[in-house]
């Protein structure tokens, strides 16, 4: 059972953890919910009217919970109603950014994708992963190879990295490559309502087939590996990233993935080079069931 919460408008991967035949709900009934904990008179109603109960296939023994929007009460009520059941968090972004940052309660596990936050923090490490559902679309891409015209993405927050990818599309595209650059530019409201309006995981895809280069920036280069390096993996992409921690992946290839800040290549070297497609053994490790098995 996975407790996943999006609080942006489009719910972005609810729809790809249903294909790949992963219970999931959302922790909150709704972000009225969410928001009526913080106020210290509803905050002492019972916890069944803020957080909806969790359905469990046969043979459940635990609920992974994702860091973002998750809470103290939330998971003490899970441990509480479920003693039975493993209590797993699950940190898919790095404890800076995280929604869980303060003292967390002990009957829980924590596992992260960071080795970095593993190592800081105490947690347990799993690797990132990819969705099932989408495998088989993945590899008739693969199987398509790049195109003549090559292509380069990136989709993402703009957290601060815009003169980097502007900088970064003006080289590519003076090596003859088309650069498209989709950047969600985030506020916050005076009350905290404000919610994204993002792609759904799906609408995603379409656009990194439609891509021979993917570009993956990130503001801290020793954090896990992102869902763009993944991606890139699935659909034989080739990959332009400064996440130092590929480097030490079972996948790197020189071939397929560029690290900014490392490679002493040019950019048109790492482009001349032909994608080398990795072993269906290594990249078959990153999909979410084998990742829910390596909780066991």
């Amino acid at each position: 059972m996975i407790y996943y919460f999006d609080i942006h408008k489009t719910a972005v991967f609810h729809e790809v953890f249903r294909s790949s035949g992963v219970v999931h709900k959302n922790p909150y009934r709704g972000v009225v919910g969410m928001y009526a904990l913080r106020d210290p008179l509803l905050y002492r109603l019972p916890s069944c009217l803020f957080f909806p109960r969790p359905v469990f296939k046969g043979g459940d023994d635990k609920i992974i919970l994702f860091d973002t929007y998750s809470s103290s009460r939330l998971i003490n009520w899970l441990s509480k109603k479920w003693p039975d059941k493993r209590i797993i968090i699950w940190y898919w972004n790095s404890v800076k950014t995280s929604g869980l940052k303060t003292q967390l309660p002990a009957r829980a596990e924590y596992w992260s994708f960071s080795k970095t936050d593993c190592e800081e923090n105490g947690f347990k490490y799993n690797t990132q992963f990819f969705f099932d559902s989408l495998a088989s679309e993945a590899a008739e891409s693969r199987e398509r190879g790049l195109s003549q015209h090559p292509r380069a993405l990136f989709l993402g927050r703009e957290k601060g990295r815009l003169k980097i990818l502007e900088d970064l599309k003006d080289g590519l595209e003076r090596e003859g490559v088309e650069v498209d650059l989709k950047i969600t530019m985030a506020f916050s409201g005076r009350f905290g309502f404000f919610r994204e309006s993002l792609l759904p995981y799906g609408k995603v895809i379409d656009l990194v087939k439609d891509a021979d280069i993917l570009l993956d920036y990130t503001t801290n280069p020793q954090t896990g590996l992102s869902l763009r390096a993944m991606e890139a993996l699935f659909f034989g992409k080739k990959l332009i990233t400064n996440n130092l921690e590929i480097l030490e992946s079972d996948f790197y290839s020189p071939a397929n993935i560029y690290v900014l800040d490392h490679d002493k290549r040019s950019l048109k070297e790492f482009l001349d080079c032909q994608v080398e497609l990795v072993a269906p053994e290594i990249r078959d490790r990153y999909l979410l069931s084998n990742w829910l098995k390596r909780f066991d």
